[in-house]
């Protein structure tokens, strides 16, 4: 891939390397995993309204606990449709040198210096979605699509992010930008711009831009 601008922190008509946006996961089609996600998202939020009323104070606590953390799981493996690590359509600038500094591509390798970094944090997410008072595959989709998103940054990158100077670990700058998580007064975080432009990052380009993540 040929760059024609140093937009994305690279040099001019330079070549870029690919492969950490290729497929991470091969023999699977990354929509199969987010019509399943959004499916079993739906049917957890459907039972838990159902049957919240036959729950006492106790049980309930506990039942909100439980569905917290499937929710969570369920964000987790839509973001994960292309791959953890390798096949994400999000990636820190660092995050991408790093890559080609490891011997192996495998998610154990790249675990111990990148994280999977949700952009906007999981439990606002859950948030809006108990909220739904009918949860259906159209409102879900259009909700994950928007915030069930993560890109890959350096353990460094999230420490910082995590830390009580940045503090986002559970808040965000703003859910109508959820890029400016990564462009603010208290953090800036480079992103590089995807040659592949796969289906989530065509979703998220013009909000990448605007939030001026791209150097």
């Amino acid at each position: 891939i040929v760059l024609l601008s140093i937009s994305s922190g690279f040099v001019s008509l330079g070549y870029m390397d690919t492969k950490p946006f290729e497929l991470g996961r091969l023999g699977s089609n990354p929509n199969d995993w987010i019509n399943s996600t959004v499916d079993i998202a739906v049917n957890i939020l459907a039972h838990r309204l159902k049957t919240l009323k036959f729950y006492k104070d106790e049980e309930k606590k506990v039942n909100d606990l439980i569905t917290r953390e499937l929710l969570g799981r369920s964000i987790w493996k839509y973001s994960e449709a292309y791959g953890k690590f390798k096949g994400r359509p999000f990636w820190s600038v660092k995050a991408y040198n790093l890559f080609f500094k490891q011997k192996s591509s495998s998610v154990g390798v790249l675990g111990k210096y990148l994280r999977h970094e949700h952009t906007f944090p999981q439990r606002l997410l859950i948030e809006k979605m108990w909220s739904l008072k009918d949860p259906t595959k159209e409102n879900i989709r259009e909700l994950y699509d928007k915030f069930a998103v993560a890109a890959v940054v350096t353990k460094d990158e999230n420490d910082e992010l995590n830390s009580k100077g940045v503090g986002l670990r559970v808040l965000t700058i703003d859910e109508n930008n959820i890029w400016l998580r990564y462009n603010n007064s208290k953090i800036r975080i480079y992103m590089t711009e995807n040659p592949l432009n796969n289906k989530f990052y065509k979703n998220h380009y013009h909000l990448m831009k605007k939030a001026k993540v791209f150097k």
